[in-house]
């Protein structure tokens, strides 16, 4: 069992916890000024702080604790650990919890940077899940505090950075994990070295698209591009762009990204990727109003498909300018354009996709009143639909909706109906309650 509390430490932990009551329950985060004794009591180092720990051993001097000790304490406070997540699973989010919990936190300072980083992520996970105010920003001072000692240690310890990037995230404190790489990289510029800049524009690009930062995560991208050694790395760089540019919704900067990314897939002899890429320009003409450029790139798209096997992407591609001829009215190419839909999806053997054409293509010669001809093109799709046990009835209703209008739907007369009526059962069951007679 873990040691009770003193009654000294009991009252230091009551006025964490009076303090972040009146967080508790809200449903999101409202910061609040903390008040500068609690801050001082949390960051004291506790093996030399009053009132002291239970945990700790009594000590006739003032002395850091010797690695036999600290193993003692590693144990009971793994043991704190398991209770606490015990009672939380059991007993949900009860005030003791999350005092055990900032207490088992403060503790593991004492074991080194690495102990006290996992507890930090782990408890500080709950106290976000919990809505913890005030728990969380004193985890995030202490974080920093462990940030400006890292600093002044020679050689940077990169683990540790990485943890304390991590623990940010984990409490939602994405400023500050972006201003450790931000320092970081400050430190490599000025050592000149590249290597180092490359990998943490990496992760600082990660982050921040990560977090929807989406502005400054294609700056940094594009920041990339000029550290990039290869051909891999570049496109690498460039799909991160036009994520962003696209998540943006900045699609004439996208566009532009994407074009020199399809003239290095061109390059580097890999055309199996360009045309679906070539129907995301496309696409973001489209957005544009651009609608010649849009028109260029789908018949670049469909052709390209089409030479590589795609036939996914070239029908895509024939539906989308369908679609485009069809908002203009160019009503032949329209046609036209399903007519070669059909004759894709036949060549890939595509089921659903066929049923789609025909079901377009019915809907298209509704709206032009040519009743028969969209009558064959739903019988079509009902074919297809009845074999793939998919939207059957949803053309037998078109069909006989179509059928009614043109006087054309056969209902059986009522006569019909009375001169063949129901047989009688033969040899019935007869049930009482769950026996058969």
């Amino acid at each position: 069992m873990v040691k009770p509390f003193s009654l000294s430490w009991r009252h230091w932990l009551v006025a964490i916890a009076l303090t972040a009551s009146s967080w508790a329950g809200l449903p999101r985060l409202v910061w609040a000024q903390l008040s500068p004794v609690l801050v001082e009591q949390f960051l004291a180092d506790p093996q030399f702080s009053e009132p002291r720990d239970p945990l700790l051993p009594d000590l006739l001097v003032e002395r850091p604790l010797s690695p036999l000790e600290k193993l003692a304490l590693e144990a009971e406070l793994d043991e704190l650990a398991l209770e606490t997540e015990a009672r939380y699973l059991e007993e949900g989010a009860a005030e003791s919890i999350f005092i055990d919990w900032m207490r088992e936190v403060r503790l593991r300072r004492i074991l080194g940077y690495e102990a006290e980083l996992a507890a930090i992520q782990r408890v500080g996970l709950r106290m976000w899940e919990n809505s913890r105010a005030e728990e969380i920003q004193l985890l995030s001072l202490r974080l920093r505090e462990i940030q400006a000692d890292l600093l002044t240690q020679q050689p940077l310890n990169v683990e540790l950075f990485e943890e304390v990037v991590a623990a940010f995230e984990v409490l939602r404190d994405v400023d500050s994990a972006v201003s450790v790489y931000e320092t970081l990289l400050e430190r490599a510029i000025q050592s000149g070295d590249r290597d180092e800049q490359q990998r943490l524009l990496e992760n600082l690009a990660s982050l921040r698209e990560n977090w929807f930062r989406f502005e400054p995560a294609a700056a940094t991208y594009q920041t990339l591009l000029t550290f990039a050694g290869n051909d891999l790395e570049e496109i690498e760089y460039l799909k991160g762009v036009i994520r962003n540019y696209q998540d943006l919704e900045e699609l004439q900067a996208a566009i532009e990204f994407q074009r020199r990314l399809a003239s290095k897939y061109e390059q580097t002899l890999q055309p199996q990727l360009i045309p679906s890429l070539t129907l995301a320009i496309a696409r973001n003409y489209r957005g544009l109003d651009s609608l010649t450029e849009a028109q260029t790139y789908y018949s670049a798209t469909y052709s390209g498909a089409l030479a590589q096997g795609q036939t996914d992407v070239a029908s895509d591609a024939l539906q989308d300018l369908a679609d485009l001829y069809l908002e203009d009215e160019q009503l032949e190419d329209v046609l036209y354009l399903y007519e070669q839909r059909l004759a894709v999806e036949q060549l890939s053997y595509n089921g659903y996709g066929l049923m789609q054409t025909f079901d377009n293509l019915g809907r298209f010669y509704e709206a032009q009143d040519l009743p028969d001809n969209a009558i064959a093109a739903y019988k079509e799709a009902l074919i297809i639909a009845e074999r793939l046990n998919y939207r059957d009835g949803y053309f037998k209703f078109r069909l006989q909706a179509l059928l009614y209008e043109q006087d054309r739907l056969e209902v059986m007369p009522l006569d019909q109906h009375l001169a063949n009526p129901v047989g009688a059962l033969q040899d019935p069951n007869l049930w009482i309650g769950n026996r058969r007679f």
